[in-house]
């Protein structure tokens, strides 16, 4: 087991060795693979309710921060202390794991609380493609450790595989909902025209949307006014416009100083 400056388990073993495996995994350090589904699982946490939330309360030993930051995306009470319960059994598997015998009920019931994790965190905040690549690797992983894990302790991967497939479309399908009916959006052409993806930015809080509107729409304003300037310089028939703001402010400029001459040059004749 890895062992911490301070000799106490936080509040159960495999939460434990999932978080310590995770920070060493962070850290591009070698952690030890019989911990591979507890690191996975600790990872998979961090994505939904971000780090701070899961690695914080370890760091300072608070075991109820720890669990309320479960709940934050109203995950039920007692759905997070079955998680809690199911990782602990999890342990006690492992510690005395026989080859005869299975764990397909433990690992398919946490991975199906994460899931629960995952889809209510989903309403409130849209994941991006690379956190969902990231669940692919977890509940689905194709090669390494955790895939030789499942294979040993469980024998219905397929159930995870098939629910996770499921569960990640009906994502999908609610990030375009919720783009869809989201009236602090701008018309998806003006986030394409300055460089966003739609998606992305409604994956943003209320006020980070209204301050990336805020900006486009000022820019935007400028323009038209450039626009309409440009266009009130129209002589006759020539419309005296290139459409790029900077070669129509250099000919404005030029026209402007050819005025000016002429009126010098007609001075001088009248001047003598």
């Amino acid at each position: 087991m890895i062992t911490k400056y301070v000799d106490k388990i936080f509040i159960n073993p495999a939460i434990e060795n999932g978080i310590q495996s995770y920070m060493l995994y962070k850290e591009d350090k070698t952690y030890p693979a019989i911990y591979t589904f507890e690191m996975n699982v600790i990872k998979a946490l961090t994505i939904i309710y971000g780090e701070k939330s899961i690695l914080l309360p370890y760091k300072i030993d608070n075991e109820k921060a720890f669990e309320c930051n479960l709940l934050m995306y109203d995950l039920k009470e007692n759905a997070m202390k079955s998680f809690i319960n199911y990782m602990n059994e999890y342990y006690e598997f492992m510690k005395n794991y026989k080859s005869e015998k299975k764990a397909t009920g433990l690992t398919t019931e946490i991975e199906k609380i994460l899931m629960e994790m995952i889809i209510k965190r989903s309403k409130r905040k849209e994941f991006t493609q690379g956190e969902l690549k990231e669940f692919d690797q977890v509940f689905n992983p194709i090669e390494g450790n955790l895939k030789k894990i499942k294979s040993l302790v469980s024998v219905n991967n397929g159930l995870i595989v098939r629910a996770w497939e499921t569960n990640k479309i009906e994502l999908r399908n609610t990030q375009l909902r919720m783009i869809a009916i989201n009236p602090n959006l701008l018309d998806s052409n003006l986030y394409t025209k300055y460089g966003y993806n739609i998606k992305t930015i409604a994956s943003l809080s209320e006020e980070e949307i209204e301050k990336v509107n805020h900006i486009i729409t000022i820019e935007e304003n400028r323009i038209n006014l450039e626009q309409k300037k440009v266009q009130a310089f129209k002589r006759g028939k020539i419309v005296l416009t290139t459409g790029n703001g900077f070669v129509d402010k250099l000919l404005l400029l030029s026209i402007i100083a050819t005025e000016l001459m002429i009126g010098m040059v007609i001075m001088s004749v009248i001047g003598g």
